[in-house]
């Protein structure tokens, strides 16, 4: 069963920091499947982040820490859930959300099954988006004809505590080793020589949690390719609480 909401709720702003003056999440449609079986239930929330300060935003992250339907059901079953949870994604287009809004984006929350009958749920987490404008020393660029199969020599890397090595780009993709232990690497980002973010395909990743290994596929991939390396700090990093009641289900 599917719903779709034209303006549910406002995020709750943190009215100390300006920059997110102009910051909206609405609720758009929503994918309730109730059923008794094992698979494929569950509870899909899109959402649409808009405002003119996200034109400044370069990825975003929501994590939800505590949602229940209107019985008390939690929907969360002891874990956390959000729009690819512990990694900030690129900002996407809002699939399936009609808008008109500019400088909107969609996310999405999965959720376990509500009781049958349950009515509304509530959910509440935080919003994370990534402002590197906020903050030019939080991203390290990297040319990588010159640094290929080198690990990055950059004193910011090393004060997080951050090795990363690129391969030499090929078969239009660009690999890349990371180690990361204090979880400061925000997301790597590759440009062409105009410095304009090249279009994935896909990627993948392996590895453990000492040494992570990543393959990206580019589209049309160039003969000049940098690596932004964007890095968690204070100034880039803007978290706001996110609370969502009474959400109607179809």
């Amino acid at each position: 069963m599917k719903n779709t909401l034209a303006s549910v709720f406002l995020l709750v702003l943190a009215s100390a920091n300006p920059l997110l003056a102009d910051v909206s999440v609405t609720v758009g449609e929503i994918s309730d499947k109730r059923t008794t079986g094992q698979f494929f239930s569950r509870l899909e929330i899109k959402l649409l982040v808009a405002g003119k300060e996200m034109a400044k935003v370069t990825g975003m992250k929501v994590t939800i820490d505590k949602a229940t339907d209107d019985t008390g059901k939690n929907l969360l079953d002891g874990k956390k859930s959000g729009f690819r949870e512990n990694e900030f994604a690129p900002l996407e287009e809002p699939f399936g959300l009609q808008t008109k809004t500019p400088n909107a984006f969609g996310a999405e929350v999965n959720l376990a099954n509500p009781l049958r009958n349950a009515k509304t749920v509530n959910v509440s987490g935080k919003l994370e988006l990534l402002s590197p404008d906020a903050d030019p020393a939080s991203v390290i660029t990297t040319d990588l004809s010159k640094t290929a199969g080198m690990a990055i020599d950059n004193a910011t890397l090393k004060a997080a505590g951050v090795e990363i090595t690129f391969e030499k780009p090929k078969d239009s993709s660009v690999s890349y080793k990371i180690q990361d232990p204090n979880k400061k690497v925000a997301r790597v980002e590759f440009c062409g020589a105009d410095g304009k973010p090249l279009k994935t395909n896909s990627w993948s990743s392996y590895g453990s949690e000492k040494t992570m290994n990543h393959t990206v596929s580019i589209q049309n991939l160039p003969a000049q390719v940098s690596a932004k390396i964007q890095l968690l700090t204070d100034k880039a990093t803007i978290t706001v609480p996110v609370k969502l009641d009474g959400i109607k289900l179809p």
